[in-house]
């Protein structure tokens, strides 16, 4: 297990650092044991074997820029436009229909649903994405996952404009109650029958 964590945090460093510390930095003074380089660079092969050589998750997030740049190659709009296509992409990530589509798929819809958002970018239409296409991305898939994500928006509107009417309902309602009541006690307090007057001891 040693071996493997020390493994594992050389292929951490050649992936993210620009210097890369040697093996001995890698491990903790006081070990039990300490492992040379040509152990280490052995253990590495099998790990990456194990992993088939993908040490960095492909996610949509790696190509938003990308088809944001295609949208708005002037960048007036780019840090809106990428605000609005992540949170299209993650609430899309949580529906079991877009397991189906790659994530430059993902990241291409995002992008065109949120520029439909944008009035200085609602002139783009699916025509464009006809320049989109890189390798392994075709049109076809670019079209089916807009749509998806199309229909996914219209339902979250739909869920949130129930949920909100449901709201206002139950808090008209608790009003009515409450408004209810207190008439009721109103009119209980003012048909009390009026206390007895004391009868004065002088006089009579």
């Amino acid at each position: 297990m040693q071996l493997l964590a020390v493994t594992c945090l050389s292929l951490a460093t050649k992936m993210e650092e620009t210097l890369m510390p040697s093996i001995l930095e890698l491990q903790i003074e006081g070990t039990r044991y300490i492992f040379d380089l040509r152990t280490v660079f052995r253990m590495e092969l099998l790990v990456l074997n194990a992993l088939d050589w993908k040490l960095r998750s492909i996610t949509p997030f790696t190509f938003m820029y990308l088809f944001a740049y295609k949208v708005d190659s002037s960048g007036k709009h780019t840090r809106e436009l990428i605000d609005r296509a992540t949170k299209v992409t993650l609430a899309a990530i949580h529906d079991i229909e877009f397991l189906d589509h790659c994530p430059s798929s993902i990241a291409a819809a995002a992008v065109l649903c949120a520029s439909s958002e944008i009035m200085q970018l609602a002139s783009i239409d699916l025509g464009t994405v006809v320049s989109w296409c890189i390798i392994g991305l075709h049109e076809e898939a670019i079209i089916r996952c807009y749509q998806l994500m199309q229909q996914l928006t219209v339902n979250n509107v739909q869920r949130e404009s129930t949920v909100t009417t449901t709201a206002t309902a139950t808090t008209t309602s608790e009003t009515t109650a409450m408004t209810s009541k207190e008439v009721v006690s109103s009119h209980c307090y003012s048909s009390s029958p009026p206390s007895k007057r004391r009868k004065s001891s002088s006089g009579t």
